[in-house]
């Protein structure tokens, strides 16, 4: 009976050995991946911290410096859209400026009796133009948002392109609104009223100003800032003066020195600016991170 509960608790023994080496061993391999993880993970940070160091020495040094002329930055808004704006106008903008907006105002869509055609202004967004679309505000909130809603329908019905872009005809754009038109699919906002902001409830925000007001347009060349031109043709006239008007409008545009045309996309990315604040934001975070990982 001694034999036998000896030859068992050598067995138990044998187990708990064997299984204390197991784990150890487990564990061993656990450390050493976690290792290589926080070693990979050091390294990518250094490699960061390197970076952002001589890019934190370039900004520094052209913040102290002003080497850099600031240059308004301008997004074109054009109105009119009849088939004359793609035949006889759009080639002479072509020239001139790469891309900008079409306004499709009052609800018309590509296609309608006297307006642009959907081949036309389907080649028009081929070609990097943008499109906003404005619908009459009305009192009733929802009432506004299933009429927008059942815009967009109709237009999807009639050329691929899906606007991301609103326009407003007059006045600002409310928080409220905002979140309208963030919950259709929106993304950015074209508005008259005077603003420094950059977005209202999550949607990028352009301030517009008239071609036809000089003031505004002065005061715009006058004073560097991302914003957006309309460029309106009136119907009533000729083509004929409706195509001299715009190269005329163009042109004394292009020859101020403090501006340049941008499309809509690179104008907003414009709004993100890396200034030595920033980057010393970002190397303090990532000193706390490598010290946390060496702790």
């Amino acid at each position: 009976m001694r034999k036998v509960l000896g030859f068992i608790g050598c067995i138990v023994l044998a187990g708990s050995l064997f299984a204390l080496d197991y784990w150890q061993g487990h564990n061993n391999k656990l450390t050493s991946e976690q290792l290589k993880q926080d070693n990979a993970e050091i390294q990518q940070l250094l490699n960061e911290k390197s970076q952002l160091e001589k890019k934190l020495e370039e900004t520094a040094q052209q913040e102290t410096t002003q080497e850099t002329q600031e240059i308004s930055g301008a997004v074109l808004c054009f109105h009119s859209l009849d088939e004359s704006f793609y035949t006889e106008i759009y080639p002479v903008v072509k020239e001139k400026v790469d891309s900008g907006i079409l306004i499709l105002e009052d609800g018309k869509i590509p296609g309608d009796n006297d307006y642009i055609s959907a081949q036309a202004f389907s080649e028009l967004i081929e070609d990097g133009w943008d499109c906003a679309v404005s619908i009459e505000r009305t009192a009733d909130a929802s009432q506004w948002q299933t009429n927008i809603k059942n815009y967009l329908n109709a237009l999807s019905a009639r050329v691929s392109a899906k606007p991301t872009v609103y326009y407003f005809p007059s006045g600002g754009c409310s928080e409220s609104d905002a979140q309208i038109l963030k919950s259709l699919g929106f993304e950015t906002v074209l508005c008259h009223e005077e603003t420094t902001e950059k977005t209202i409830g999550g949607l990028n925000l352009v301030q517009l100003y008239g071609y036809n007001d000089s003031a505004a347009v002065n005061n715009v060349l006058a004073n560097p800032g991302n914003c957006g031109l309309e460029i309106w043709v009136n119907w009533d006239n000729s083509i004929r003066t409706r195509v001299r008007y715009t190269e005329t409008a163009l042109q004394r545009l292009l020859n101020s020195s403090t501006i340049t045309f941008k499309g809509l996309e690179e104008l907003l990315d414009e709004d993100q600016v890396v200034t030595s604040q920033t980057v010393e934001e970002r190397l303090t975070e990532i000193d706390q991170l490598l010290d946390d990982l060496y702790h």
